[in-house]
């Protein structure tokens, strides 16, 4: 019995001493079965300890003792868990931002519902407008894609070194066999942010050169400037890629008599062959090999290359359809040609899926998307078609805004947007004269500004949207008037993601004298434009300058361009552009207007008066030194070697 266990003085008889030492001895762990053996027994607590009421109670203290102590665990870990997200958090916030840079393919001004059009649906863009700022004074460096996106990636002219075109060239990139692109020792925005341990990468519309070797290898020109991964178009889109025309294309309906002349001259040179050599079997076999090896090398140039024509550079619709037309991605041809219906979905979503994978690494990423429109051809996916009140243009511009909704929508999802610069921009205006055969409209709207793509000084053709959004540290929901330009991006987004500047960057490298300059406060604190002079080039030519000091914006032309009566454009066409040598020459009596008080050029200043003489004077004065200090290379592509068709360096689809 238990009383017999203890003596009244409530103290442990000799033989219980003994069990209890024995239980307390190491090596004799509590058994969970008997929980009544883990209570330590202390001496004059009674008997009443003992009863198996009392070891009940232990039981349960011992209980709630042990979940306590877990209770106060999982606190504990809580609390650390809620230390560490705050620790990420506050890397997050430390961590360089990430850079998402959105460029449109011959975009203008007047297309967006922010900018004032109510006749097409832009609310992704719109609201980028609205969580960020919007600048309406911002300018594309060139009138022409090739040129402009040359200096949005590099902040320098393209005049600098030879990117531009020259009388009797073509003005941009033509072929992706050629030679002829962005120069190496040029240093671009993915140089700069790689050697910051970013992760770059491309997509969409590159135009700056393939950099391809012999049978079409390594056509990594994205790569060679920077960007570590790069999947769309090296070249861009082109009216060809929807022409049917066929490779044997030879019209007998004179059209054209040169494919009657040849097929006279062929038939009496047979029937020749056959009478001179027709007793020599193998005579006459040769004779006409080399006989037909000679014609058919003669209709092929004709047929598939301009060598013939004032415009040299330029390649069949077969040519341009199959060879220029393909999709690559890191220098592997995807398709030949390219299906243009579903491209814009089919580049938005890699993006998409590039921010899915790059939100999981520990460096910061540059996204440089370009969208392939709205250059023409026009092509939507079906259901998107004739949604829009502006015909094939309008649906063009609806399904691009679809798509930066996407990409968009992806830094949202992956919690990127508060931590990533965005900045979306058209490389140029809107090419006014682009009207499709069935006579519908396929150019934009450039608003009240004159003129359009190609037209160099023209406002409507260099006037570019631009918005930037970096939520926390660029101004929201407002509105800029101050000029700012493309050549402006790269010290831009080096400074605003807290980047040395180039030089700084990249020691090794020789250094750059760069056109562009920071607008950081611009953005940020709305503060006015820096006070400097911008050049105006169409191809090589000065066609204007334009002044900012503070407030004010005066804007001077040299030359003119010769435009249809009635209105700001050089005729109709899917092909048709302003030339930049076909103009009116300015620069006896230069045109100058004050962009403040007459944005849209409508009344010049008077010609002698004292506000002119002090403006031209000073800006005489700058284009004199400018040119005394700064001498331009020949355009590149004025060498036919380098910017025709190469067969040897095309790239080809390799069936799997």
């Amino acid at each position: 019995m238990i009383a017999s266990a203890t003596n009244f003085s409530g103290e442990l008889s000799e033989a219980e001493r003994e069990r209890e030492r024995e239980r307390e001895r190491p090596g004799k762990p509590c058994e969970v079965q008997s929980l009544s053996r883990c209570v330590v027994i202390i001496p004059r607590l009674g008997r009443f300890l003992l009863t198996r009421k009392a070891m009940k109670w232990a039981a349960v203290a011992v209980a709630v003792i042990v979940l306590t102590g877990a209770a106060a665990d999982n606190g504990h870990e809580a609390q650390e868990t809620e230390k560490q997200s705050e620790t990420v958090k506050s890397n997050e916030q430390r961590r360089p931002p990430n850079i998402v840079i959105l460029v449109a393919d011959d975009l203008g001004i007047g297309d967006l519902g922010c900018y004032g059009n109510n006749t097409l649906k832009t609310p992704n863009i719109d609201s980028l407008a609205k969580g960020g700022m919007q600048l309406t004074h911002h300018l594309a460096a060139a009138g022409l894609c090739s040129p402009s996106r040359a200096a949005l990636l590099t902040g320098r002219y393209p005049a600098r070194y030879g990117m531009v075109g020259q009388k009797n060239a073509p003005s941009v990139v033509v072929q992706v066999a050629s030679k002829v692109g962005l120069p190496l020792e040029e240093i671009t925005l993915a140089e700069a942010l790689a050697a910051a341990n970013y992760t770059t990468a491309a997509v969409g519309k590159w135009h700056l050169g393939s950099g391809c070797g012999l049978l079409g290898k390594g056509c990594l020109a994205a790569q060679q400037h920077g960007f570590h991964h790069f999947f769309g178009l090296p070249l861009t889109l082109l009216n060809d890629y929807a022409s049917t025309q066929p490779f044997f294309y030879f019209p007998c309906d004179g059209s054209d008599p040169f494919y009657q002349i040849l097929l006279t001259v062929a038939v009496v040179s047979v029937v020749t062959l056959w009478w001179q050599c027709g007793r020599h079997p193998l005579l006459l076999f040769i004779c006409f090999c080399v006989l037909s090896t000679v014609f058919s090398i003669t209709w092929f140039f004709y047929t598939h290359y301009g060598f013939h024509t004032d415009k040299w550079w330029k390649v069949s619709p077969w040519m341009n359809r199959h060879l220029n037309n393909i999709l690559i991605e890191d220098g592997v041809v995807l398709q030949q040609p390219v299906k243009l219906e579903g491209l814009s979905q089919q580049l938005a979503s890699h993006s998409v899926g590039l921010i899915a994978k790059y939100a999981r690494d520990e460096q910061p990423f540059f996204l440089y998307h370009s969208f392939a429109h709205v250059h023409t051809p026009m092509f939507t996916v079906p259901q998107m078609a004739g949604r829009s009140a502006q015909g094939r243009y309008g649906d063009n511009v609806e399904e691009m805004d679809a798509a930066l909704g996407e990409i968009l929508a992806a830094l949202h999802e992956h919690n990127l947007e508060d931590n990533t610069i965005v900045y979306f921009v058209s490389d140029h205006g809107a090419h006014l004269e682009a009207i499709d055969e069935d006579g519908q409209r396929s150019g934009g709207y450039n608003g009240l500004f004159k003129g359009g793509k190609g037209m160099g000084a023209a406002e409507g053709g260099i006037r570019v949207p631009g918005i930037y959004r970096w939520p926390g540290h660029i101004l929201a929901g407002v509105k800029v008037d101050a000029p700012t330009s493309l050549l402006d991006t790269l010290p831009t987004i080096l400074e605003l993601a807290g980047l040395p500047p180039l030089h700084e960057l990249l020691p090794h490298l020789p250094y750059r004298e760069l056109d562009g300059m920071s607008i950081t406060d611009v953005l940020t604190k709305n503060a006015h434009a820096p006070s400097r002079t911008l050049i105006h080039h169409c191809d090589r030519n000065i066609h204007a300058l334009r002044f900012i000091y503070e407030e004010n914006v005066f804007k001077m032309h040299l030359a003119g361009n010769k435009w249809k009566p009635g209105s700001t454009q050089c005729g109709w066409g899917s092909n048709v552009f302003c030339s930049c040598y076909d103009v009116e020459d300015y620069s006896q009596e230069p045109r100058l207007y004050n962009l403040r008080q007459d944005p849209y050029e409508d009344s010049p200043i008077p010609v002698g008066s004292s506000k002119y003489n002090q403006i031209v004077g000073i800006m005489l004065q700058f284009l004199a030194e400018w040119q005394a200090r700064v001498s331009y290379p020949p355009s590149m592509f004025s060498s036919v070697s380098d910017t025709a068709l190469s067969p040897w360096l095309q790239p080809f689809r390799i069936p799997s």
